[in-house]
């Protein structure tokens, strides 16, 4: 069944989210050209709207060219799907330049020596490595990652309240089910519209829920009756702002007056080119509300598949009970062990700051003379927000940029709420993934694209 998150307080219509959200769905293929739509029925109870609303959302659809109703049939995704107007005399091209914020450096991944540790663990022919293990995962990992969040993140924490997951998707699905799915979970919106995803196709009910300074709207969570609030404190995404003291300490005000979670998602945290990050909420936390998180994809490589979050004591019994065995094979988790011990982890982000330092000050630099609009300042994470100068209308902006063969995406991309015109001429640059020399020629393309 589909599931999209409508907001009756938007200025936006709910025919026009319901629309938006289909559309987008067909558009990136997740619905397939000749898929069935549900019933206007089915669909009106499942989000709990009204079926004129259905009906109206489907007409457009329909008029649009997106949907096709077949008589004492249904609904069914078109076989031939419109292609937007200002689109439609363009060509796909291969993508050349890569400034999408999921993009990974591929060439300072430490190969050899991952590959020696590697050898190492399966010399020493250790057969526990071929069983379940530990649901949480090694206890000797663990004790390693609880060091490393000393030393980067100053965060104290008990190797027994970590708990390994293979990425993300795992860990928050694991989440939904430790919660329950009967909480409602904010999301920032702005946000990182992938765990959204995960957390409706894990069957929780999402409230998206509005920025005010550059964090979570705490107010809002207070009106919205949130069990549980999904943040990124030290580099919210996709804005790059970092939580200050004062809006810290509401949220976890928030959390303990009303007996709700945080689920602090720390990623980036790990690269700051400028001043001192402050820290983690799981430090702040005197009364075990916080569920920290954070992931080997950014400072290793997203094939690795290896993450972690930190319960609160009174979720680990919990947990345990849940899980027969952890989702991280036992040779990685021993690899990953070596890797961290032998302090090969912190040389590696040492060295890829002053990588990513670099990448960072030739975008900036570059962009501006290129007078492609104004970067603003970035202080820390793997991307810079650029706001678009120029004549070129906002909707054309990525379409254009397609077909120079650069991959991007707008700040508008990452909403759910109504987003406002100045966020459509807001682009997201991605610097992970490209060396000096291929971000210049990216940036060469774009301008030429655009102006």
């Amino acid at each position: 069944m589909l599931t999209c998150t409508l907001d009756s307080r938007s200025r936006t219509t709910l025919t026009d989210q319901l629309y938006g959200a289909l559309r987008d769905e067909i558009e990136q293929g997740r619905l397939a050209p000749g898929a069935r739509m549900p019933s206007k029925r089915q669909l009106s109870e499942h989000l709990h709207i009204s079926t004129a609303t259905v009906e109206a959302a489907y007409g457009r659809l329909v008029s649009e060219g997106y949907c096709e109703s077949r008589p004492r049939s249904g609904m069914y995704v078109a076989c031939e799907l419109p292609r937007p107007a200002h689109t439609q005399h363009l060509q796909p091209v291969p993508v050349r330049w890569d400034f999408s914020t999921g993009a990974a450096d591929a060439e300072h991944f430490p190969y050899a020596t991952w590959a020696r540790l590697m050898r190492e663990v399966l010399s020493e022919q250790n057969t526990a490595l071929l069983l379940s293990g530990d649901p949480q995962g090694s206890i000797e990992l663990r004790r390693e990652i609880a060091g490393m969040m000393r030393s980067l993140r100053g965060v104290e924490v008990s190797p027994e309240s970590i708990v390994l997951g293979a990425g993300t998707e795992v860990l928050v699905t694991a989440l939904v089910s430790l919660l329950g799915r009967e909480k409602l979970y904010a999301v920032e919106d702005p946000g990182y519209s992938r765990v959204r995803r995960i957390l409706m196709a894990s069957g929780a009910r999402v409230v998206p829920t509005p920025l005010s300074g550059g964090a979570i709207d705490v107010r809002e969570l207070y009106i919205s009756g949130a069990g549980a609030a999904y943040v990124t404190p030290s580099h919210q995404f996709p804005m790059g702002e970092e939580m200050n003291a004062a809006q810290r300490a509401a949220l976890l005000r928030w959390a303990q007056e009303t007996g709700s979670y945080i689920l602090e998602d720390d990623y980036d945290s790990e690269f700051r080119f400028q001043g001192v990050s402050a820290p983690a909420l799981r430090a702040m936390d005197e009364g075990g509300q916080v569920i920290y998180m954070n992931t080997f994809a950014r400072t290793l490589a997203p094939g690795l598949r290896l993450s972690f979050m930190v319960l609160p004591e009174a979720l680990i019994g919990r947990y345990r009970a849940m899980h027969a065995a952890c989702s991280v094979p036992g040779f990685e988790q021993e690899t990953l062990r070596k890797f961290i011990a032998g302090g090969y982890l912190e040389r590696h982000i040492s060295r890829m700051r002053v990588v990513y330092r670099a990448r960072l000050q030739l975008l900036t630099k570059h962009a501006q003379e290129l007078r492609l609009g104004e970067v603003a300042p970035c202080g820390a994470g793997l991307y810079a927000l650029l706001r678009v100068g120029g004549h070129t209308p906002a909707q054309e902006l990525v379409p254009l940029a397609a077909q120079a063969g650069v991959k991007l995406t707008r700040l508008s991309d990452y909403g759910v709420m109504e987003a406002g015109r100045d966020a459509e001429r807001v682009v997201l640059l991605g610097f992970a993934g490209m060396d000096e020399g291929e971000i210049e020629k990216g940036l060469d393309a774009l301008q030429r694209a655009w102006m």
